[in-house]
């Protein structure tokens, strides 16, 4: 038997009352698990009742195959977050959709597991669910290894996706090797890896546009660096919450 706890990053029922579940594990990284919620294991949680981002608590015997592992008893975790609200359950889903597309199967590391759990309730302040996603996604383009540093940064400059590199707007024309970052969306970025970690981050006070056009650019940076990365599906739901 072997324990562990994760974050849901997505949830495909297949059968009646078996589904698949696929968690980031604090232990081992992402992890796919086969679930069959059977009327004789009451304690076990129906595909329908899990949620993107919920925190649980699972029992599995080890692998079905080389990928796959079989879940015997599964809970919620005492920390986990619940009762979401609309807008809450749409920053949440783009959330899990995007970790999903760039965590590699079995990648880990638990102290930024730790930190993104103490971190994930920016993104749940009622009317503040969009500054804290802004915010956890520029975090995890760190944890990846490709945010910029924000010490060189000088207003009015734009982020060069390829290099990385702040530059000076007047020089975007120029540099026809690579897409750069609008200037807003820049100030943005760099604004939120420099509050990344601060419990009042969410209360950063942007226009609403603004950060919509962060995101969309936030979207480009990860498809310049990690191959196959595509724009979220639920990308366009946190427009209309």
């Amino acid at each position: 038997m072997v324990k562990a706890e994760g974050l849901v990053l997505r949830v495909v029922p297949y059968k009646d009352r078996q589904y698949m579940l696929y968690l980031w594990t604090r232990e081992s990284g992402p992890q796919s698990y086969s679930v069959y919620a059977s009327r004789s294991n009451p304690g076990m949680l129906t595909a329908g009742q899990l949620r993107p981002m919920q925190r649980l608590e699972i029992v599995s015997t080890g692998a079905v195959s080389a990928l796959v592992h079989r879940v015997r008893e599964m809970s919620i975790h005492p920390e986990s977050i619940r009762d979401l609200q609309g807008e809450q359950i749409a920053a949440f889903s783009l959330l899990a959709e995007w970790l999903a597309a760039v965590l590699a199967e079995g990648q880990n590391e638990e102290a930024y597991y730790d930190d993104f759990c103490v971190m994930l309730p920016l993104a749940l302040t009622y009317g503040q669910c969009l500054m804290g996603l802004a915010t956890l996604l520029a975090g995890l383009s760190r944890h990846l290894g490709f945010a910029p540093g924000t010490e060189n940064y000088k207003p009015g400059q734009v982020l060069h996706g390829q290099s990385g590199r702040w530059i000076d707007a007047s020089l975007e024309i120029t540099r026809e090797d690579s897409w750069c970052m609008n200037p807003e969306s820049s100030r943005l970025y760099c604004r939120f890896l420099d509050c990344y970690r601060e419990q009042d981050a969410a209360q950063i006070s942007e226009d609403q546009a603004l950060v919509h056009r962060y995101l969309e650019d936030l979207c480009r940076y990860f498809q310049v660096h990690i191959h196959g990365f595509r724009v979220p599906r639920y990308l366009p739901l946190i427009y209309i919450t």
